[in-house]
């Protein structure tokens, strides 16, 4: 038998840590930061056809910012469209993702800007994960965590190891000693945002936990399409209460499983992890764009509309585009959202 699986990517979001070259008008997802095609490309081209004996993917979706529509148009294929008049975080999505299909078909939820690695790993988790969602659980994906990262969640899972694991609990970003000890347990993932399940059963599971959102999105869904293009009513959409998908339905739910999986995952969140994911010289430089560099070491040196010459420097991000420059220290890069929001 043969699991078929209808992929959701999740395609807001403004990736404020990789300012100046993600704005809120072309934010990461868009941007092609890895090679020749854009983060929203590559995650979908993770979720098609038969990748593994027993797993198939079906039309995937794109829910995205209405102000990025001819964004998405231009980069997301065959896939469906569905446009957000304003951002209401994740569970609004997620919710219209289970609406939108049948009540027994499995909905995979995908961020639209991380990368991954080891492709065969991740489809692998997939199928194990197929059946447990089946059999009506709501299924997540834990990510191996090799270092005590304080710039993840992390879930608790009841064991070590197993194919799929039930869920103890979901926690925040902890501070560093509180990362270290999660390290050293053994059973806890870093929460990578990633979520398998039956339709009906997250319906359901919204009918008990967040009714509200279940109804203002009801409400809000289109009743027509242009193409493959279809946007939620503005009014009904615009009444919706924002909340996340971890806030509003996961931290509740009874029924929750975790795979664990070694797949090479990063999120990409700051220029640190860009880095660390990108081909880099002898000297552990990345230089992208007209750059010129001299005694530099380890640095992430990107100019996308002018010229950068630099001398004597280690660890360093340094970044221009559309008319702004950027200059920290690799391990300060967590100080780029605050810089972006000033």
């Amino acid at each position: 038998m043969t699991i078929s699986i209808k992929p959701v990517v999740l395609c807001g979001g403004n990736g404020t840590r990789l300012w100046p070259l993600s704005t809120p008008q072309h934010p990461k997802q868009f941007l092609n930061l890895l090679g020749a095609s854009s983060m929203l490309e590559v995650t979908l081209a993770r979720v098609q056809g038969n990748p593994v004996d027993g797993l198939s993917f079906s039309q995937p979706m794109v829910i995205g910012a209405e102000r990025h529509g001819q964004l998405m148009g231009g980069l997301a294929g065959n896939a469906d469209i569905l446009m957000e008049p304003v951002g209401k975080n994740s569970a609004a999505p997620v919710a219209a993702a289970a609406l939108s299909a049948d009540a027994d078909d499995l909905v995979l939820i995908l961020p639209a800007d991380h990368d991954i690695a080891d492709l065969g790993a991740f489809h692998r988790a997939i199928l194990a994960g197929a059946k447990a969602a089946m059999a009506g659980s709501v299924v997540t994906f834990g990510i191996i965590a090799e270092t005590p990262a304080t710039g993840y969640g992390y879930i608790e899972a009841a064991s070590k190891s197993g194919e799929v694991i039930d869920v103890v609990r979901f926690v925040e970003k902890p501070d560093l000693e509180t990362a270290k000890s999660y390290i050293a347990s053994g059973n806890f993932f870093w929460n990578a945002g990633i979520f398998l399940f039956r339709a009906g059963d997250m319906i359901e599971a919204f009918k008990a936990h967040a009714p509200d959102i279940l109804e203002a999105v009801s409400a809000a869904m289109p009743k027509s399409r242009q193409g493959t293009a279809a946007s939620f009513d503005t009014a009904a959409f615009e009444a919706c209460r924002s909340q996340s998908i971890d806030y509003a339905i996961i931290e509740h739910h009874d029924d929750l499983k975790v795979v664990p999986v070694d797949m090479g995952w990063s999120d990409i969140g700051d220029f640190q992890a860009l880095w660390e994911r990108s081909e880099k010289d002898e000297n552990g430089n990345v230089l992208i764009g007209n750059v010129r560099a001299i005694d530099c070491k380890n640095c992430y040196i990107r100019a996308a509309d002018t010229s950068i010459s630099v001398a004597g420097r280690e660890n360093t991000v340094i970044v221009a585009a559309g008319g702004e420059m950027l200059v920290c220290d690799m391990h300060t890069v967590q100080s780029v959202k605050e810089l972006a929001k000033a």
